[in-house]
């Protein structure tokens, strides 16, 4: 059964040309790194992103650890919600804390943490049921 990993940014910096322009901070860019040694042996076929650049950041650098360049997916924009549907192989998508929660919630698991570079191991049937729902914190000082 296919794996979805919905992964919230690594802490961006509180400066930038807009808000979606701010970049990862140092301590983003090792919890993202963190999170790409997570990845390493989930068999990920799929990276989406964010169009955020602190999104993307994230995005790119687990994406250099899997092999895997992301898409960028309007779709996971931090102003919208998005819908999950059964991926048909391990995946992973990069999005934002305002997001992230309802999608999880809405697949009937109780989101009650989503940190930076946080991931979410959402496990679905064929039909789109949530079999299981692990929650996973990077570890990085």
């Amino acid at each position: 059964m296919p794996t979805l990993y919905l992964i919230r940014h690594a802490e961006p910096a509180n400066h930038g040309n807009s808000d979606a322009e701010r970049p990862l901070t140092p301590r983003g860019r090792k919890q993202a790194q963190w999170m790409a040694r997570f990845l390493r042996d989930k068999n990920i076929r799929e990276l989406r992103t964010a169009p955020h650049l602190r999104c993307r950041e994230t995005a790119e650098l687990i994406g250099e650890a899997l092999g895997i360049a992301p898409r960028v997916d309007p779709a996971l924009h931090i102003a919208r919600s998005f819908q999950v549907d059964p991926p048909p192989h391990n995946a992973v998508w990069v999005a934002h804390s305002n997001n992230i929660p309802d999608a999880v919630e809405a697949l009937g698991a109780n989101c009650n943490a989503c940190g930076h570079a946080s991931a979410w191991a959402l496990e679905l049937d064929e039909t789109g049921q949530l079999v299981s729902a692990t929650y996973t914190n990077p570890v990085v000082a």
